[in-house]
């Protein structure tokens, strides 16, 4: 097994059960330790109880989006004191504006899908390197 992603947790957040599934394998193949949400609150949830070195959010999801989900994240780094987890937006909306509303939005990676597994698994691992935290 490759451990490109050893000793990184990820909180994938995505509503498509297959689209979650891959996620979470591929992730996990690489040493990943994955938990998954299929919604802003479960991955709320799920971020309070296990702070993440890096998230990996759609943006286009029923009821609140990842929009959404980007702001109440920030929202709880600024309590704790300001230390951000990364979050990388996995997303069909691919125009220049997407990229610039998502990045504008607090995530640190716009990556269209359908997207390349060798590229999301070196984001996640630079991303877990340039913003190492306490967790």
């Amino acid at each position: 097994m490759d451990c490109a992603l050893k000793d990184i947790s990820i909180l994938v957040v995505e509503d498509d059960p297959d689209t979650r599934e891959l996620l979470k394998v591929l992730l996990q193949s690489q040493g990943g330790e994955v938990t998954t949400a299929a919604s802003v609150p479960e991955a709320l949830s799920a971020y309070d109880n296990s702070r993440p070195n890096v998230i990996v959010a759609d943006i286009g999801m029923p009821d609140y989006n990842g929009y959404a989900l980007i702001g109440r994240v920030r929202a709880r780094d600024r309590e704790r004191g300001g230390d951000i987890v990364p979050a990388i937006a996995l997303t069909a909306y691919t125009t220049a504006i997407d990229r610039d509303t998502v990045l504008s939005a607090g995530f640190q990676v716009h990556m269209p899908k359908p997207f390349e597994p060798s590229r999301l698994i070196s984001v996640i691992a630079d991303l877990a390197t340039k913003y190492k935290h306490a967790g």
